[in-house]
């Protein structure tokens, strides 16, 4: 087959490194895969022939000129579109090709308008969902096909490791890693560590791996709630495993997620980790045995944060736990054969 991955993504996030480990299972399975990007910069991290095109609105015109052509010339046999600023166009020119197209839907996306329902029911042979939460919530609606929603865990590949960088920071060390918005709630894990005691807080240091629109306002944040000796913004990495092999824990307090790819990489690593159970976590995640469940709220937060800081020499074990069942759990090799099954069934 022929496989078309759309990314209209500014920049690298969880569905970019989805849609990567998709591509190369893909690819070793026989099948050619290209990507069609807003951002060229993100070409070198897919490491596949790419396509540009600059979905500057769901409705772009120059947007639906490049992808017609696109898909004339290139003819793929399906394309799969991992972002609603593309479901829309190449869900259009789709069915003008009569082109199987999937739709990868990462959270729970409530279908309350007319809108929604026309582009989740009507331009998609198919959705792929990560968690088994995301899928039910298509039950409530009857208008849906239930055959059309197929869950996929995500695969999590082994990650390759050099010797861990050396330590010059006795504290806990927490880190969490992923775009910077609202819905990652970072601004939460500031306000739980403030409101620790002067003396848990000096000895808890808290790292951010990642960028996006909120910087700047969590950077006022830090400064107004006078945490800046505690918490690091260490900005995008390119290869965030050097902070997880530093890090003592790992934190992710999301509204809403599928299944989180920088929770499952730290877990690979054997990080114990402290999340909410947002999404499919909890469909895998058992407090206090494979890892830390948590409410998402400020102090809840904190009391998990200073219970941890507490009981630190039993971290190491919830880690390996956690571990154990990401690597029974997340299989990429599994992870791509469904993909290919799902992308083959025919056309209605």
């Amino acid at each position: 087959m022929k496989i078309l991955f759309v990314c209209s993504a500014r920049e690298w996030g969880g569905n970019e490194k989805w849609s990567t480990m998709a591509m190369n299972e893909l690819e070793g399975q026989g099948h050619s895969v290209r990507i069609l990007l807003r951002n060229p910069l993100l070409a070198g991290k897919f490491g596949k022939p790419w396509f540009f095109s600059p979905f500057l609105t769901p409705f772009d015109p120059f947007t639906f000129l490049t992808a017609f052509f696109i898909l004339l010339f290139w003819r793929p046999d399906a394309v799969v579109s991992t972002k609603k600023a593309e479901y829309f166009i190449l869900g259009v020119l789709t069915r003008l090709f009569r082109i199987r197209h999937i739709l990868r839907l990462g959270i729970v996306r409530d279908l309350d308008s007319t809108w929604r329902r026309f582009v989740y029911t009507r331009l998609n042979e198919g959705i792929i969902v990560n968690a088994r939460r995301t899928k039910d919530n298509f039950l409530k609606y009857d208008f849906v096909d239930q055959e059309k929603i197929r869950l996929i865990y995500n695969g999590i590949p082994e990650i390759q490791t050099g010797n861990p960088p050396e330590r010059t920071d006795s504290r806990l060390n927490i880190v969490s890693v992923g775009t910077l918005t609202p819905r990652k709630g970072f601004h939460l894990l500031f306000d739980a560590l403030a409101s620790l005691g002067e003396d848990i807080r000096k000895d808890i240091k808290l790292t951010i791996v990642g960028s996006g629109l909120m910087k700047t306002e969590l950077m006022r944040q830090i400064k107004d709630l006078g945490i800046e000796d505690s918490v690091e913004m260490a900005g995008f990495q390119s290869d965030p495993v050097p902070f997880l092999q530093k890090a003592d824990l790992f934190a992710l307090v999301s509204e809403n997620e599928g299944i989180s790819n920088a929770l499952l990489e730290g877990m690979m690593l054997g990080l114990p980790v402290l999340t909410t159970l947002s999404g499919g976590t909890e469909e895998f995640l058992v407090d206090n045995t494979n890892g830390y469940a948590v409410e998402r709220e400020v102090q809840p937060i904190a009391r998990r944060m200073e219970e941890l800081y507490r009981k630190k020499d039993e971290l190491a074990a919830v880690g390996a736990e956690g571990q154990k069942t990401v690597k029974e759990f997340f299989s990429l090799s599994r992870m791509g054969r469904e993909v290919e099954a799902f992308l083959e069934t025919p056309r209605d």
